[in-house]
């Protein structure tokens, strides 16, 4: 099973104020990587921190594996902002749906509850994730 981390899940695991770091380093112990992200991901994470560093240090150890392709899943991205304009997607969110999408067997790891509750992967069918309780 391919597991796909999105932005929250990492800043929770690298920034240990983050009210969800324990959930996240727990998590990393029970189902260690490496976790799949897309290039919105890592500059959220990146941008939310201050500095891209620590996101690209987990990149080439291979924590985290850059796997997706902005320029070749655009029309199904572009579909994805347009049907969630009202919860306001953003570019990070719409491409780890689109990455649900394209790892059927998979699980997304978050902490946005919340969105990823109301988000669904090919029209209609929920996203499995990890999130906090």
């Amino acid at each position: 099973m391919k597991r796909i981390a999105d932005s929250g899940f990492i800043i929770a695991l690298l920034d240990r104020l983050d009210a969800h770091h324990a959930w996240a380093a727990a998590l990393i112990e029970s189902q260690p990587g490496p976790y799949l992200v897309c290039e919105a991901v890592c500059a959220e994470v990146a941008a939310v921190l201050g500095t891209p560093e620590p996101v690209v240090q987990m990149l080439e150890r291979g924590d985290l594996v850059l796997e997706f392709s902005l320029r070749e899943e655009l029309p199904a991205i572009a579909k994805l902002l347009r049907k969630y304009r009202d919860q306001e997607m953003d570019l990070a969110d719409a491409c780890v749906v689109r990455m649900s999408e394209i790892h059927r067997a998979c699980k997304v790891l978050t902490v946005d509850v919340t969105d990823f509750a109301v988000y669904r992967r090919f029209g209609d069918r929920d996203i499995p994730r990890f999130t906090p309780a």
